[in-house]
């Protein structure tokens, strides 16, 4: 059935620009990723959403991840996306009238989210999802400089858009619970017009149509043993003697008052024949995350609608931390620092958390981190609204573990999702405290701009919500190259060398799913897409 029927619909365009229209198929034979390559078919604009439930927070305990969470989100067709071209907002596709074409990115996105807010409970469809539809993809970290002063000296080699925020207008999203499939289509106002509302709704259930046949196709099988875990060949970009030349460079300035700890960072860069959505297949079965991405971009330079050559990239990840996510007015922070290898046995697990939890270096270091994020909410949250609920647990991963806790707060009157996206950007943990400060170092040791890194993957909702994960574990896939960065937090006391190791440790989880990526596509046969060379990957 699909809803909601025509006279309903008729009625809810009366005063609003976006209404989803859904229609509910039973697919408990389905994974997500069949579903993405039944629904999306790997093209440009497209991406897969999915978390796993949070890592075993008890010393001692099982390990990883235990259970993923209830929905997948696959997104099938995005009717514009905003990027940056020259410095400026730029649309691709067909963005809706009377939403800035120009100017500052940051405002169009805001303007944008402003113009298409519509409330989440619009007809008696049955339980929504979370998301069904928005602004998704990523705010570089490098977007900073729009929001703080920084300087600007750091190279921008890899000339990647500062934001690539996608228009999603639809998706399917499979509920692991029932093993349903909620098709969604969003009819958009794009002219902002009376006119047109009966068109519009039979677009949208076309286009219902559509993904229910889609559903229907058979795709080939692409079983694939998984390799023995493996770092491939890679190249760390200012590692080694440089990044611990850095790190002396910040102990001395820590030393001397400008800063209390500052977060440098060194990028890996390794050969990567395989497609995002098989890095992304690795991932998800050597280190699932509570957020777990896959986003395929397309050409950002003007050319066809292709992610090969230049302007295409993949962004794949799976990334521990939250940067802000906000429902119904209450927003959430998950400072992550401190960190410890995994261990080989759980009773080397267990020392190595309880090591990590008495370390008084970890300890300040996350204590900074959270206070840092209780200022940043406390900007835009209701006086005395602040609260850290969860206070230094220990969260394990495939590779690692960290000290983690929990910061809520209530949205101020007149404050948005935008409004505490910003507060909070970038995440103290990817900069250092004083934020400020720590920026401008980083700017000044860092040899070439961060892209991605460090900033913020998720979505912004028609509905004023936000779920946005800080980009680590994360790598840029672009014309056979694969890059993925990695940072330390250092403070007076710390260890050069233990600070390089820590990013070496943080990135061999990407480094591994994409070595594993290209066995996949080496022996899967009738696997769906082609290999990185030919998509820009």
């Amino acid at each position: 059935m699909t809803t909601p029927d025509l006279d309903t619909f008729r009625r809810l365009a009366k005063d609003r620009r976006v209404i989803p229209v859904t229609r509910r198929l039973l697919a408990d034979g389905d994974t997500p990723i069949a579903l993405y390559r039944k629904l999306a078919g790997e093209r440009p604009g497209t991406f897969l959403l999915e978390s796993a439930a949070g890592g075993t927070s008890h010393a001692g305990g099982s390990g990883g991840v235990q259970t993923w969470s209830r929905y997948s989100f696959v997104g099938v067709r995005s009717a514009a996306t905003l990027t940056v071209r020259d410095g400026r907002a730029h649309w691709l596709g067909d963005p809706p009238a009377g939403v800035p074409t120009d100017g500052d990115p940051l405002h169009a996105l805001r303007a944008t989210i402003e113009a298409l807010h519509t409330p989440r409970d619009l007809h008696a469809g049955g339980e929504l999802p979370p998301f069904t539809g928005g602004m998704v993809g990523y705010l570089g970290y490098d977007i900073v400089r729009r929001l703080e002063k920084v300087g600007d000296t750091a190279h921008d080699d890899l000339q990647l858009p500062e934001l690539t925020m996608q228009l999603a207008t639809d998706l399917a999203v499979l509920d692991h619970r029932d093993g349903t499939v909620l098709l969604i289509a969003n009819a958009i106002n794009h002219n902002d017009l009376e006119t047109g509302v009966d068109e519009a709704y039979h677009d949208a259930v076309d286009r219902l149509d559509a993904m229910a046949a889609d559903l229907t196709r058979a795709v080939p099988a692409a079983p694939a043993a998984l390799p023995p875990s493996a770092l491939p060949d890679f190249v760390a970009r200012s590692g080694g003697a440089a990044y611990r030349a850095t790190v002396e460079d910040v102990k001395e300035r820590i030393r001397a008052g400008e800063a209390f700890q500052v977060v440098p960072s060194q990028r890996f860069e390794a050969p990567c024949r395989a497609t995002g959505l098989d890095v992304y297949r690795a991932l998800r079965a050597t280190n699932p995350s509570p957020y777990m991405y896959l986003f395929r971009f397309a050409d950002q330079t003007g050319g066809p609608e292709t992610t090969g050559g230049a302007g295409g990239f993949d962004v794949v990840g799976s990334s521990p931390e939250a940067l802000v996510k906000v429902e119904d007015g209450q927003a959430m922070l998950h400072p992550i620092a401190g960190t410890r290898p995994r261990g080989a046995t759980p009773q080397r697990d267990a020392a190595l958390a309880e090591e990590l939890l008495a370390d008084p270096k970890e300890r300040a270091e996350h204590l900074m981190l959270v206070d840092l994020g209780r200022n940043d909410l406390g900007r835009v949250c209701e006086p005395g609204s602040v609260e850290v609920v969860d206070f230094m647990s220990v969260e394990r991963y495939s590779h690692v573990m960290h000290i983690v806790s929990t910061v809520t707060g209530r949205l101020g009157e007149g404050r948005t999702a935008f409004d505490a996206l910003t507060a909070c950007f970038p995440a103290g943990t990817l900069s250092g405290a004083p934020k400020p400060r720590a920026l401008q170092i980083i700017e000044e040791l860092e040899p070439t701009r961060r892209g991605v890194y460090g900033g913020c993957v998720g979505y912004l909702d028609f509905a004023g919500d936000a779920d946005t994960a800080i980009a680590i574990r994360t790598a840029v896939l672009r014309d056979g190259t694969a890059y993925i960065q990695a940072g330390a937090g250092v403070v007076a006391d710390s260890d050069p060398a233990a600070e390089d190791a820590e990013c070496h440790t943080k990135a061999a989880a990407v480094l591994r799913a994409v070595r594993t990526a290209e066995h996949l596509g080496d022996t899967a046969t009738g696997a769906a897409g082609t290999g990185a060379g030919s998509v820009g990957t």
